[in-house]
């Protein structure tokens, strides 16, 4: 990956932008990472990470901000 913090792997853009996927939920899958991982990388339970990757979810700066540190990301590319 460059050092752009918003450049976002083409495979993530497509999960994302089928309409289907959160980019949170995108990247997740695209780095090959189950939601327990997730979740106990964040401190978090599965079923508050499934609400924060639910498409129509609109998670908080913090919230982000956590989901980007279990991802190995920055906030910018789980918001585009």
């Amino acid at each position: 990956m460059s050092n752009d913090t918003t450049n976002i792997p083409q495979e993530v853009a497509t999960l994302a932008g089928s309409g289907r996927k959160s980019l949170a939920r995108a990247w997740r899958e695209h780095l090959g990472l189950t939601k327990e991982q997730v979740a106990a990388k964040m401190g978090t339970s599965v079923a508050a990470l499934e609400q924060i990757e639910a498409k129509s979810a609109k998670p908080r700066r913090a919230t982000l901000a956590k989901v980007a540190a279990a991802l190995g990301v920055s906030v910018d590319q789980l918001v585009g």
